[in-house]
């Protein structure tokens, strides 16, 4: 290898090592720090220019993101539109169905709830939403579902994921759908969402 019309060099490349001939060690220490301050150079034009890319990209109206990031996107939202068009209840609806005496009690009561896993909520658009189905007709934690959520809350099942495994029909179950099973057969329910939690995909 040439560096240049007046020094040269060899590079041999052994097993486990290289070997640099007609260079001393002060020069390859030279040339490896002059390497790292080539490559902070290129960090920070790559950064400067980041934003500039960005824009000529949104100029030409290039997508940003990937089809198939988009569909599974549009799929999500669809998924959560359709559990958001079931019952549910918001702290203000749940109040006047328990008949409690401020928001702040029944806001209270679920979140000591919810810190026991007997039931779980979710945040659409920054307001609290309660799944009904997981409530009786007063207004109380459905007791068969009790060592059901305390099995999947704990092994990280919650919030939305949560939701869609107890509302839809599940190969664990031959094709039953979770919280309603759980009132006539709860134990069936619980090895099932005791195999769904350990299990290698959500």
């Amino acid at each position: 290898m040439h560096a240049g019309a007046s020094a040269s060099y060899d590079i041999a490349e052994a097993k486990d090592h290289l070997e640099v001939r007609g260079v001393t060690r002060a020069q390859l220490v030279d040339a490896l720090g002059l390497l790292d301050e080539v490559r902070s150079l290129q960090s920070e034009h790559v950064a400067s220019a980041r934003g500039e890319l960005l824009v000529a990209l949104m100029r030409q109206k290039v997508d940003l993101i990937p089809p198939a990031s988009l569909a599974q996107t549009q799929r999500l939202a669809k998924h959560r539109a359709e559990l958001l068009a079931t019952p549910v209840f918001t702290n203000e609806s749940l109040r006047e169905l328990r008949g409690d005496a401020s928001a702040s009690s029944t806001r209270g009561w679920l979140s000591r709830h919810r810190d026991r896993h007997r039931l779980f909520t979710v945040v659409y658009r920054g307001k609290t939403v309660i799944p009904a189905f997981q409530l009786d007709g007063l207004g109380e934690p459905r007791a068969e579902l009790n060592s059901i959520l305390s099995t999947l809350i704990p092994a990280g099942v919650q919030g939305w994921s949560l939701w869609t495994w107890l509302t839809t029909p599940t190969s664990l179950l031959s094709g039953g759908i979770p919280e309603q099973l759980a009132r006539t057969a709860p134990d069936r329910v619980l090895r099932a969402a005791n195999r769904f939690a350990v299990g290698p995909v959500r």
